[in-house]
């Protein structure tokens, strides 16, 4: 099942709604982290845009909070409210936002949303507690729900291990020449879909959502997790830093084992072998030109158009599995426009 492409008016409305989930998850954001103790909260304060590194308010403008908007949507598919799905929301942006602060620090990346991250401008043991704090906080968030705090709490300890599974696999690859498409989609289940995931179940179960709701909104949340990572590595490679807000070629340069880069690594294309020439036989980080160069073959080889089909596969999932169960609703509409958005920006 594929949505349609909406009209310019319900483009209009379908930005308009998922800007209002982004405003409600704002104030409770702000009042998780206000919880915190100095300096701590100032750091924290500054990742999520803020305040700028001197503590001055309006350091940079919010991001998208794709999680907890996640969390809100499912919980309105499945009739829930703001006030019981809240929590979800900011557990799920809280620990994530500690994953790619530590994420950051794992990658050596200067910047983060075209600022300095966390670790490039406060260092890195201030970086790693306050990944740390985030973590706590996340936990904190869901730990009071009366009816379903302690599955709630499970259902996130499950996707942070899940998560870290996901990242030293990830890690591992960067040692290894062989890795197969099968591990890079095992990886990605970890460290792309496990949130995902659990955002949508975590918004439907604390929006009291029967069994069978709840699993079509994991099914969801997993093949859209995998289709945003997908289109990822594919903005990480052929992607405008100056609408990313990352460096160009970071993650050739640092010759990292993304699904574009395995996939034209498997190609029988006659560009393959030149192509693990480059980017396997050595350890030092690429530099401009070289990385340009992988770019250029990885495309020849035809892994730019895979790793395209790949996301519109799973985009397709996701809005099946949706659909296959949810009612037509202006909800649902809603957190497919959500799912599609974020395989279609940043070209």
């Amino acid at each position: 099942m594929r949505a349609q492409d909406p009209s310019a008016d319900q483009a209009q409305q379908l930005h308009a709604g998922l800007r209002e989930a982004q405003s409600r998850i704002e104030p409770a954001l702000k009042a998780a982290v206000g919880r915190l103790g100095r300096p701590t909260r100032g750091i924290a304060e500054y990742y999520f845009g803020w305040t700028d590194q001197h503590g001055t308010p309006g350091g940079a403008a919010s991001a998208r909070r794709r999680l907890g908007v996640l969390a809100l949507l499912a919980a309105d598919v499945a009739g829930g409210s703001t006030e019981h799905s809240m929590p979800a929301a900011v557990a799920c942006e809280l620990a994530f936002s500690s994953v790619i602060i530590h994420d950051d620090i794992i990658d050596e990346d200067p910047t983060r949303r075209g600022r300095p991250s966390v670790w490039s401008l406060f260092g890195r043991p201030a970086a790693i507690l306050t990944g740390n704090a985030l973590t706590g906080l996340a936990f904190d968030a869901l730990a009071d729900n009366q009816e379903h705090g302690i599955e709630a709490v499970r259902r996130l300890a499950r996707a942070v291990n899940e998560l870290n599974d996901g990242q030293l696999l990830d890690i591992d690859f960067e040692q290894r020449d062989d890795v197969t498409l099968d591990e890079c989609f095992a990886m990605y289940a970890g460290k792309a879909s496990a949130f995902a995931e659990c955002a949508c179940t975590l918004g439907g179960l604390l929006a009291h959502a029967d069994a069978r709701h709840i699993d079509a909104l994991a099914v969801f949340g997993h093949h859209t997790g995998l289709s945003w990572q997908l289109h990822n590595d594919s903005l990480a490679i052929w992607g405008d830093p100056a609408l990313t807000g990352k460096q160009a070629l970071s993650d050739l340069k640092s010759r990292k084992k993304t699904f574009p880069v395995i996939a034209a690594l498997a190609s029988t294309s006659t560009d393959r072998d030149r192509l693990a020439e480059l980017y396997l036989r050595g350890q030092t980080p690429l530099s401009n030109d070289d990385a340009q160069l992988a770019a250029d073959l990885i495309e020849r080889c035809g892994a730019r158009q895979q790793t395209d089909l790949e996301t519109e596969h799973h985009l397709s999932a996701a809005l099946h599995a949706l659909g296959a169960l949810i009612p037509d609703s202006q909800p649902r509409t809603t957190l497919e426009a959500l799912a599609r958005l974020h395989t279609q920006s940043h070209r």
